[in-house]
């Protein structure tokens, strides 16, 4: 369970116990530094629908919830760091979770490397070219051409020029890179616009990698808030919450192995080179390198 569907699903047991159970809670809720401490978000849990900004209604989720006599909206600016201290924090509230937490499994990192169980398979070959690389590939191709969007090389100059020719994200006067602040992959759902590219300096960029821009700054709310500011003068809208793009994300990256998977098994039915009669062939290596 992603943790954007995993803090929908309590919304309502957590704003009942607002109701029934501690009269109090839902004012610490609409607190940012609460939430801050709480649960390692930038926005308040909730906020007063009246007290939403236009430029902020996209850092809320779109339904409305009476509590304690006050409409408010949750925020869906959620990231996998923030699982463990809301399952904490349900636990503190007796909320029973939907989810255990013993059953999410992160991605794995660099650091974890060690402990990675690979799948072998008949026709795994070391530094081949995994299918992977061309799921991947072709879902960025589809998040970098959705729209009508056009721009040039002076756009990107004006880009450069709004965060005053340094990195948008430690502010050095470097030289600077391309950077997409949401990145284009079926997770995140980042896309090739005007609005979701910042100046970076090298740096960072080798650091940032698949990061948000928000997860890759962490406290820094300055450098947040320009890049979010930026993007709002570009009227690019993220589609980080949009379940249906994921789905379709999703439907695409498993036909890309399906295809190849055909493919590979006519060519090898046409062609079998095969030195190993016990190995089954027409399977297709997704294991990513």
């Amino acid at each position: 369970m992603k943790i954007g569907q995993f803090v929908k699903a309590h919304i309502r047991e957590i704003f009942s116990h607002c109701d029934t159970g501690d009269h109090n809670e839902i004012d610490f809720l609409l607190d940012p530094a609460y939430s801050k401490r709480t649960f390692g978000v930038n926005f308040p849990f909730c906020a007063a629908v009246e007290d939403i900004e236009k430029t902020e209604s996209k850092r809320y989720w779109t339904d409305v919830y009476l509590v304690r006599g006050t409409r408010v909206r949750v925020t869906s600016q959620w990231f996998e760091s923030s699982r463990p201290l809301f399952f904490q924090y349900l636990k503190s509230k007796n909320i029973e979770p939907k989810s255990k937490l013993e059953n999410y499994n992160p991605t794995l990192t660099s650091s974890d490397s060690g402990n990675k169980v690979f799948t072998a398979r008949s026709n795994s070959r070391y530094r081949g070219n995994a299918i992977g690389n061309a799921q991947n590939l072709f879902v960025r191709n589809i998040l970098s051409r959705l729209g009508n969007e056009s721009f040039s090389e002076k756009d990107w100059e004006n880009t450069k020029d709004y965060f005053s020719r340094r990195c948008a994200y430690c502010n050095a006067d470097a030289d600077l890179l391309i950077e997409h602040a949401i990145p284009i992959n079926k997770e995140k759902l980042g896309e090739h616009r005007l609005g979701n590219l910042v100046p970076s300096c090298k740096p960072c960029n080798s650091k940032k990698r698949g990061l948000d821009f928000r997860e890759f700054l962490g406290d820094d709310l300055e450098a947040i808030q320009k890049i979010e500011a930026y993007m709002d003068s570009r009227n690019y809208v993220p589609l980080e919450d949009s379940e249906q793009m994921r789905m379709i994300l999703d439907m695409a990256h498993k036909e890309v192995a399906s295809l190849a998977a055909r493919y590979i098994r006519i060519v090898n039915e046409l062609f079998p080179r095969s030195s190993d009669p016990d190995s089954d062939d027409d399977q297709c290596d997704t294991t990513s390198i």
